[in-house]
């Protein structure tokens, strides 16, 4: 399986307001029993995403997930979903039905045209550009403390759809999800943010920070899909604050 649609099924990162995988529990769709040929029926995401880990390593990702009006995930019986002419494959992450390419390129400047193709034939499109820019220069300190701001900064300046910056913390009691924060375009422009330290203040005994920059940029998608369907490209980099 791709690396990234695994590290997915852990992180359960999204635009698309789908807070976490686990919001689809182990429910199924009823849709997965009939031949569907109204497009009206489905909430399709089709994502392509472009991740800089930590240690350096460049993971590449295309996938769709379907989802009814219920938000449970939908395989297609007797349908499929290609990307730029190639069929996708299919993987259960977290009972969500993900359709990917394996081993997947994603190029800049690109454009991704994104197709399902319903049992009758008929298929419902959509399609994004990838960004002419990704994060290739991040920086941050490589330790700080709870009690002091902290600067995230980056050389690749390029006004995103939306930039994200998340934090997780980790702990001696474990791993704990912190706060978002969403930069206008003058702040993408400005090339740094800067994180109050009152962001730290809890919880308590926090050993390091992750921070991850998202970068979405927004493409077209067929209509008739029901209301949440989008198309995305993602560019995404991630670093860790040890906290002394």
């Amino acid at each position: 399986m791709n690396p990234l649609l695994a590290k997915h099924s852990r992180q359960a990162v999204t635009f698309f307001g789908l807070a976490t995988a686990s919001l689809f529990g182990s429910c199924e769709s009823a849709l997965n029993e009939v031949e569907i040929t109204d497009p009206s029926l489905l909430q399709t995401h089709f994502v392509v995403e472009r991740a800089l880990l930590e240690d350096g390593t460049v993971l590449n990702s295309l996938h769709t997930t379907i989802l009814d009006k219920n938000l449970a995930s939908v395989e297609l019986k007797n349908g499929h979903v290609n990307v730029n002419g190639q069929q996708m494959s299919m993987a259960e992450i977290l009972n969500i039905s993900t359709y990917y390419i394996p081993d997947a390129t994603v190029d800049l400047n690109t454009d991704y045209h994104f197709e399902v193709v319903l049992p009758n034939g008929e298929s419902h499109t959509g399609m994004v550009t990838t960004q002419a820019k990704t994060f290739t220069s991040v920086t941050v300190p490589s330790s700080s403390t709870a009690g002091s701001d902290l600067t995230v900064s980056w050389q690749d300046v390029y006004v995103h759809d939306a930039l994200i910056i998340s934090l997780g913390f980790t702990t001696a009691a474990g791993n704990v999800a912190g706060p978002t924060f969403t930069l206008t375009p003058a702040q993408m422009q400005e090339g740094s943010f800067v994180i109050p330290k009152s962001n730290f203040a809890s919880p308590e005994g926090i050993t390091s920070v992750s921070i991850t920059l998202t970068g979405a940029k927004y493409g077209t998608i067929d209509p008739e899909f029901l209301t949440g369907s989008a198309t995305i490209s993602r560019m995404r980099v991630e670093k860790r604050v040890a906290f002394n």
